[in-house]
């Protein structure tokens, strides 16, 4: 995940992140959109796209988790 945010910049993370909010499971056609709109017609960059939504995904899944175990740990 971290290697994938290397390859964007401040301004398309802060994008990503919004998009991120409104739509968590980009599809293939959304990735393409977004490479469109910031002109880049890359393979690496529509896998590191994707990385970076599946890594957005795994790190809310864990911190759901970690909350989950601090509330059974709590009680």
């Amino acid at each position: 995940f971290a290697q994938a945010e290397q390859r964007f910049t401040n301004e398309q993370l802060e994008y990503l992140r919004h998009f991120y909010t409104i739509n968590k499971y980009a599809q293939l056609d959304d990735l393409e959109a977004i490479a469109n709109q910031w002109n880049i017609y890359d393979f690496d960059f529509y896998m590191s796209l994707d990385d970076w939504f599946v890594g957005q995904r795994m790190t809310e899944q864990e911190i759901e988790e970690r909350r989950y175990q601090g509330r059974i740990a709590a009680a």
